[in-house]
């Protein structure tokens, strides 16, 4: 009888010296800058009946984040004409230096945002989807449109979580 209440305290102060703590604090994303800069097929002039699509996609590495993107426009007729782009870029997040010993993860890692060529118009906003907020985008252009079409993307803010073991002190 006498083993088993030791046993018992043993195992309760195990559990009150160590806890969980979960934290979470948002990033907001810059505005970013996409173009599609490269005729995979067809000729970049004659782009027209068609449809594009804008994709994002955010890791984290360590205290950065990577941030990709792919945008392609796509003709349904003619020639068929592909024009693609991507983006690149890494950014340090300050506030993850204090969670080096932490299990950081992401809420929301991926965007998209797509519609029809509207024709050489402008500009014009089309909302997007889960990390994407909405993209204000050029679809054609009155000549050339390699390197001439794509925009600025609009991101929601991305949520981190951190879940961190802690002991108290008792």
């Amino acid at each position: 009888m006498h083993f088993l209440p030791k046993m018992l305290l043993m195992s309760a102060c195990f559990v009150a010296t160590s806890a969980t703590a979960q934290q979470s604090f948002s990033i907001q994303l810059p505005d970013m800058q996409i173009s599609a800069d490269r005729v995979i097929r067809g000729d970049g002039d004659t782009y027209g009946l068609g449809d594009w699509q804008c994709v994002f996609t955010v890791t984290l590495d360590g205290t950065m984040l990577k941030v990709n993107g792919k945008i392609s426009f796509t003709e349904k007729a003619n020639d068929f004409t592909t024009i693609v782009g991507e983006y690149h870029q890494c950014i340090a997040v300050g506030e993850l230096e204090r969670c080096r010993h932490c299990t950081v993860s992401l809420d929301e890692i991926q965007g998209t945002v797509s519609g029809p060529n509207i024709g050489a118009r402008g500009y014009r906003w089309f909302n997007g989807q889960g990390l994407v907020r909405r993209a204000k985008i050029q679809t054609d252009t009155f000549g050339n449109d390699a390197g001439n079409i794509g925009g600025t993307v609009q991101f929601a803010p991305i949520r981190v979580l951190v879940d961190c073991s802690i002991a108290i002190k008792g």
